[in-house]
């Protein structure tokens, strides 16, 4: 039986929801060598907005829970293979070659061009969360032991029961695309490209394109791209730079152990400091948690007075 029941409804929950959300944010950065090409990501991103949705059978739903990317920048290195033009005799003769063309090598080097692409600001990503309530018991690990209830206040490293939510599993609805992004990435190898080629003169570069043939599309052959932008980049982040299963892990390990939803002292204070006399307190031996489709309840049952 508990001595004291405090109900929450579904709209202070969402109060609470939006504090520990507030306090996400990530910047990370990596990068894998998959042989012809270097590819990798650097990245920084926050989360906004969100609903929470209380469920009779005791779980949170987190609905449009918003990436916000604060910088996503996607790079490759791509290794093209080297070519060579002219060198071929131009005047031959009986005792050899009296005149050669110029011989030119372009991608000699490894990597021979890089593509920066800057996705920052153009899309948008949404999480998905279904949690059930955790309920964990926190003693501070700078408290000394034996340390009573009082000196532990007066020194900030007071016990507490600490409300989490723990994802049962966390989706993401990886991409809401601007029509832009696939522009962006035709224009960044085109550019990329010519780059390259500038200290070439204009024959030259004028013969490579024409041996090459479309410059876009020999680097798509490179890195393997079909015509499904949306497909290619979401494979590339998400297969093979576990960009988003490191997100699912990142914001699952936040909301489960990290940032507690809510947090109770315990022994939970009464009365404070007054008159000299020290703050009355009441030890909480057990907490309990249930939810509605209309609130959530935390149930107390007290301890004995210290």
């Amino acid at each position: 039986m508990s001595h004291f029941t405090v109900a929450s409804s579904e709209a202070a929950v969402s109060k609470l929801f939006e504090g520990v959300r507030d306090g996400f944010s990530v910047d990370e950065s990596d990068s894998v060598n998959f042989g012809p090409f270097t590819a990798g990501y650097d990245v920084g991103f926050h989360l906004e907005g969100g609903t929470v949705d209380l469920q009779n059978n005791g779980d949170i739903l987190i609905k449009e829970l918003d990436i916000k990317w604060d910088k996503l920048r996607v790079f490759a290195g791509i290794d093209i293979p080297e070519l060579c033009i002219g060198g071929f005799c131009i005047i031959p003769s009986p005792w050899g070659c009296v005149l050669r063309a110029p011989r030119i090598c372009v991608f000699d080097d490894n990597p021979d061009l890089g593509i920066d692409l800057d996705l920052s600001g153009l899309l948008t990503s949404e999480i998905s969360i279904a949690a059930k309530p955790k309920l964990s018991y926190f003693i501070d690990p700078a408290r000394p032991a034996g340390m009573s209830w009082l000196d532990a206040e007066d020194a900030n490293v007071a016990n507490k029961w600490q409300l989490f939510i723990d994802p049962d599993w966390v989706d993401i609805d990886v991409f809401d695309w601007a029509d832009i992004v696939g522009d962006l990435l035709d224009d960044a190898i085109n550019t990329a490209v010519d780059d390259l080629l500038w200290f070439l003169p204009g024959w030259a570069k004028s013969l490579i394109h024409a041996i090459l043939g479309p410059v876009v599309d020999l680097v798509r052959a490179i890195l393997d791209i079909g015509d499904d932008i949306d497909e290619w980049l979401s494979n590339l982040l998400g297969v093979s730079l576990g960009l988003f299963d490191l997100i699912i892990t990142l914001v699952a390990d936040y909301f489960a152990g990290k940032t507690p939803l809510l947090s109770i002292e315990d022994p939970f204070p009464i009365m404070p400091y007054k008159n000299g006399l020290i703050p009355v307190k009441l030890p909480i031996e057990q907490l309990g948690i249930t939810i509605n489709d209309k609130e959530m309840v935390l149930a107390a049952t007290l301890g004995a007075s210290l």
